[in-house]
């Protein structure tokens, strides 16, 4: 992922009911974002915790161009359509969102 700005959500989703949030994840929604101006990939990872009620952690990790490509996706009308789509979700998903320039960047050289 070579990308100058990480946009990353942390999610914790019920093992019962939350497999509807991630369809609409994996077959609506990340296609959806990476389609907005200054996005250039996106990842979803299944973390090996869990949190304290036993739900299973994802991490999702959308690369962008720039910090105003950032700044103006959080403003935008894309994102506000984005949290009205995830209300139906609240009961069986949570989720923390951080983002921040890349400052370090190690290459293993393969």
């Amino acid at each position: 992922m070579n990308a100058p700005i990480l946009y990353m959500v942390r999610a914790w989703v019920s093992p019962t009911g939350g497999e509807r949030y991630l369809r609409w994840l994996e077959t609506k929604h990340m296609a959806e974002v990476i389609r907005e101006p200054g996005f250039l990939s996106a990842r979803k990872c299944r973390l090996e915790q869990t949190d304290e009620q036993g739900w299973i952690g994802y991490l999702l990790i959308y690369g962008l161009n720039s910090h105003a490509a950032l700044e103006a996706y959080l403003q935008s009308p894309a994102r506000e359509r984005f949290w009205k789509e995830l209300e139906p979700f609240n009961d069986v998903h949570r989720a923390e969102r951080f983002y921040g320039a890349v400052d370090f960047e190690l290459d293993g050289g393969r």
